[in-house]
């Protein structure tokens, strides 16, 4: 232990000493994921925001005097457009417009079919709430419209409603805050990627570029404790830099659920440590790993590019997960990086942890590790890996 440990410090040591490389790994994943965090939560406050003020705008206004008088029932603002319109919702400054035409009127109190248009961009992500709220207030007009004639002829408007649908949304608040939060176990998965490469990369791909790997292993030290103490290195690096992005997280939500959507933003300190009880066996595996693919790389440029197809095949997990519709089954739990996804995932909808989501995706990546540092020791046996730099 001894010896391991002393490799251990040595690699330490030598990382802390580029510490430009660290600024870089600290910027790049703790910065980088909370903001952008709070740049979605102040995008989707400003949607909730939109949707929740009542508000049209109306062009022609005068030519729809029982539309107006049915907005002001329903405590809608109503605001006249001004003559260019169609020019500014172009430009994305306005959302949506309500257009009249000058026989609206009269098609209506003729019982006639009385057109208006609904002018808008769906290209523009932010429109979306005035869009929805103008076409339901239209929709209830309409509907209002056609209760009160069936009733003045003597029709019940029940004839027209045959099946009538009550919505019930069984999903939480939390449960829809996942779906914004996905960014943080997107991030837990990436951190120990991003935290451990460096020092894995250098640990043996580096060494072997500088030959300092020879006389490393001429001392009295089997290779076993060196391959040991180079992944306790890096697995605690890796470990370091995902715990301080996922802590960033902490405080970005908590800052932003101080006064908007404090229903969906719900990452604190429970979700963290059980976030992070996944997140550093995964660490382990990733720099085990890392070490294992550098390890075959005769210098530090070539590891980096043999590394960085393990980290892109990583990436892609969560974004297939989000995109496939792929439902939670107790296989994925045994698969490596999908079964810690799935259980972060569901720390974050606050469907509870169980021993099985935790346990098995953990023992899954300590076997795996322990497999690739052993890896890792018989190919520092090997003359071809030692002394092979060109």
């Amino acid at each position: 232990m001894g010896r391991i440990l002393t490799v251990f410090l040595k690699e330490a040591r030598d990382a802390l000493r580029d510490r430009r490389t660290a600024l870089m790994v600290l910027v790049a994943s703790v910065v980088t994921g909370p903001l952008t965090l709070v740049l979605i939560a102040q995008f989707v406050s400003g949607l909730e925001e939109r949707a929740t003020t009542l508000k049209v705008r109306l062009a022609g206004a005068e030519n729809a005097p029982a539309l107006v008088n049915f907005l002001a029932r329903a405590d809608v603002e109503v605001e006249k457009a001004p003559p260019d319109y169609a020019a500014r919702v172009k430009a994305g400054r306005l959302d949506a417009v309500i257009v009249v035409p000058p026989d609206f009127h009269e098609r209506w109190m003729a019982h006639e079919a009385a057109r208006v248009e609904l002018v808008f961009d769906d290209s523009r992500t932010e429109a979306s709430p005035a869009i929805r709220q103008s076409e339901r207030l239209l929709e209830a007009f309409n509907r209002e419209t056609a209760t009160l004639r069936l009733m003045a002829r003597g029709v019940s408007p029940s004839v027209n409603e045959t099946v009538k649908v009550e919505r019930v949304n069984a999903a939480t608040p939390r449960q829809r805050g996942a779906v914004l939060l996905f960014l943080i176990p997107m991030f837990a998965i990436l951190a120990p990627l991003l935290g451990g490469m460096t020092l894995a990369i250098d640990a043996t791909a580096g060494e072997r570029e500088r030959g300092s790997l020879e006389p490393l292993l001429a001392n009295p030290v089997p290779p076993a404790a060196f391959a040991l103490g180079k992944w306790l290195a890096a697995w605690a690096s890796a470990s370091l830099v995902a715990v301080v992005t996922l802590g960033g997280f902490v405080l970005a939500a908590a800052f932003y659920a101080e006064s908007r959507l404090p229903a969906l933003l719900q990452f604190g300190l429970p979700e963290y440590a059980r976030f992070v009880a996944v997140v550093v066996p995964l660490a382990a595996l990733t720099s085990a790993a890392q070490m294992l693919i550098s390890t075959y790389g005769r210098s530090y440029r070539e590891a980096q590019t043999y590394v960085s197809y393990l980290a892109t095949a990583v990436s892609f997990i969560p974004l297939v997960v989000m995109f496939s519709g792929a439902r939670e089954a107790a296989w994925q739990a045994a698969v490596p990086v999908l079964g810690s996804l799935m259980a972060l995932t569901r720390v974050l909808r606050g469907d509870g942890l169980t021993a099985f989501d935790a346990l098995v995706p953990a023992g899954v990546c300590l076997a795996l590790a322990a497999l690739a540092v052993a890896a890792v020791a018989r190919l520092l046996a090997d003359e071809r890996i030692v002394f092979g730099r060109s």
